[in-house]
């Protein structure tokens, strides 16, 4: 090969990547899957096919794996995307509207990351508030493992955590948005319980829990276990879910009980026949607080992201007794 081909050979390859193929790239890394990023860039398959070959050809890289669970970006890969965001986040104004930003015309777009319990608590009315002052943000939120938090944040997979953060990441920014606890639920004349419950009734009945796969660590359920094994008890658990919100319904429906978030328990009981308890036994409080990394703390647009869920959280804090 004469000297110099293989390089003009790639610089030729390089002039035919546009951006849109780095998003396509984000997209990949994002989703783990050819067809679920084809759809949501609004591509078929075989041209999200073709632009990840030509990725592969440019980079000189494979950029994803396939293994049994879905497609694993290569360290190359997640290098790109990264730089990929920080683009984009450019592109979009994002820690460039220093003294000049306004919500009604921002088209951030935020990822969050957020369990589905604080999200069905949170979520309602952030969009309302966005819809009335920043109709073009644009938000993605998903769960997320709250032991890579600090990981998500510094290498931008979120821009944002809405959490219960047992041990706070030192190198991460951190305020709580309203105060939580937990509570037990039973159903409304449920046999062993009657608008109170003893620590004897609480480990004879039979439990649903919070924490089945894909669920990655469900800290406020680890909680209630260390707190009953310091007392040499533990839970009956029959029932096991991947999703926090299933648990009022499956408790209104048996004879079931279920330690939940109290905003949680609160909103079900406006819908659902149960019974609302305090837990006969000492557990932290599980507050939830917004988490975020110190290279979007000045940034205006995340500032009046953090400050509208500030306003919601106050309202959320102002909480009726037992």
């Amino acid at each position: 090969m004469p000297p110099g081909t293989r390089q003009e050979t790639h610089s030729t390859a390089l002039t035919r990547l546009t951006f849109q193929h780095l998003q396509y790239l984000q997209a990949l890394v994002e989703e783990r899957h050819v067809t679920r990023a084809a759809e949501r860039m609004g591509i078929g398959q075989p041209a999200m096919s073709t632009a990840l070959a030509r990725l592969r050809e440019v980079f000189r890289d494979v950029l994803l794996v396939k293994t049994t669970t879905g497609m694993e970006p290569t360290p190359r890969a997640l290098d790109l995307v990264r730089r990929v965001r920080e683009i984009a986040d450019m592109l979009e104004g994002r820690g460039f509207e220093a003294g000049h930003f306004d919500p009604a015309t921002s088209q951030a777009r935020w990822r969050v990351m957020s369990s589905d319990g604080i999200s069905r608590t949170l979520l309602p009315e952030m969009m309302a508030v966005a819809a009335r002052g920043a109709p073009n943000m644009r938000f993605t939120v998903h769960p997320g493992d709250p032991r890579r938090l600090s990981e998500y944040l510094r290498d931008g997979d979120f821009d944002l955590a809405l959490t219960f953060v047992r041990s706070p990441p030192s190198e991460l920014r951190q305020t709580v948005l309203y105060p939580q606890r937990l509570l037990c639920i039973a159903r409304a004349g449920h046999p062993a319980v009657d608008g109170q419950i003893g620590l004897d009734a609480f480990v004879a009945c039979q439990h649903a829990r919070w924490g089945a796969p894909p669920v990655a660590h469900a800290t406020m359920e680890a909680m209630v276990d260390e707190a009953l094994d310091a007392q040499g008890h533990a839970r009956r658990v029959s029932l096991l879910v991947s999703n926090l919100t299933l648990l009022p319904d499956v408790v209104a429906g048996s004879d079931l009980l279920a330690v939940v978030p109290e905003h949680m328990a609160r909103a079900a009981a406006r819908a659902l026949p149960i019974q609302l308890l305090a837990l006969p036994f000492k557990v932290p409080s599980v507050d939830v607080s917004m988490v975020w990394h110190e290279r979007l703390h000045h940034d205006p647009a995340h500032r009046w992201l953090r400050e509208s869920l500030r306003d919601i959280g106050r309202k959320l804090s102002k909480r009726p007794t037992l």
